[in-house]
Order: structure tokens, then C-alpha cells, then sequence
């Protein structure tokens, strides 16, 4: 059986309805690819505090956490099998001290999937490219 991983992620929010994107350093695995910030959940964590500590060790940021976006997203990797949740967020500080990352983009909506995504992000950046974004509150 593969190892199952579970991972959180941030669909962090601007007062202009953009979406942050963010590009994994290219000497890590799946370098170069778009992903919604977060990371994997340690034991005895709840998803929220789980994003909330990964936001501060790879950007040295606070945010606030609302909704699950969508259905999670499921992926295959040779690695493992990524469950990957991901919440709406807002951020209360804005360091962006990058860490695991080369590169942050503010994404208008109708942009997100102009950029090249990783697996388990991919079928996310689909939902939230529907949705109606000024009907959500965080």
C-alpha cells in the first residue's frame, strides 16, 4: 500500500479577489510547479493549525483560516498518495520571507490556470476558476 500524505493548503485571498500562487523552489520535488501554500499535517494536528504553522516556517506570515475551498483533491504520486485540502485564507502580516518557494504571484481568477500546477493543486485551481468569489468571507 503507498504511503497516504496528508497535505493543507491556503487559497489566500487579496482585497482585490486574487489568489496567492506559489512556485516551488526548482531543487525540490516537484520544483518548478505551481501549489496553493501549506504542507504536510503532523500528528495531533488539526488541518487549520497545521496551515497556520506552515504559513509562518515558509513565509514568516500569520493568517486567518475560513472555509475548505472544495471537494479535497486526491493524487497518485510515485511518492505517495497527496490528499490535499485546501482553505480560503487571509493574511495578517505580509513578510513573504520565501523558504520552500522561488516565486509568489497574485493571480486574477480567470489567470489561475494559465499557470502550470501540480497534480493535486491542479483539479482546486479548477474549482475556485467557477466560483464567485465575492461571496466569500473570511
Amino acid at each position: 500500500m503507498k504511503k497516504q500524505i496528508e497535505v493543507v493548503g491556503a487559497a489566500i485571498i487579496n482585497e482585490n479577489r486574487q489568489i496567492l500562487a506559489s512556485k516551488r523552489n526548482d531543487d525540490r520535488v516537484l520544483g518548478t510547479l505551481w501549489e496553493f501554500p501549506g504542507g504536510k499535517i503532523k500528528v495531533g494536528e488539526t488541518p487549520e493549525e497545521a496551515l497556520r504553522r506552515e504559513l509562518r516556517e515558509e513565509f514568516n506570515d500569520s493568517i486567518k483560516v475560513g472555509k475548505v475551498v472544495c471537494q479535497p483533491s486526491v493524487y497518485d504520486y510515485n511518492f505517495g498518495e497527496v490528499h490535499l485540502t485546501v482553505y480560503f485564507a487571509k493574511l495578517i502580516t505580509h513578510h513573504f520571507n520565501l523558504v520552500a518557494h522561488s516565486k509568489l504571484k497574485w493571480c486574477d481568477q480567470q489567470d489561475l490556470l494559465k499557470l502550470n500546477w501540480t497534480a493535486a493543486d491542479l483539479p482546486i485551481a479548477k474549482c475556485i476558476n467557477k466560483m464567485n468569489l465575492k461571496e466569500v468571507h473570511i
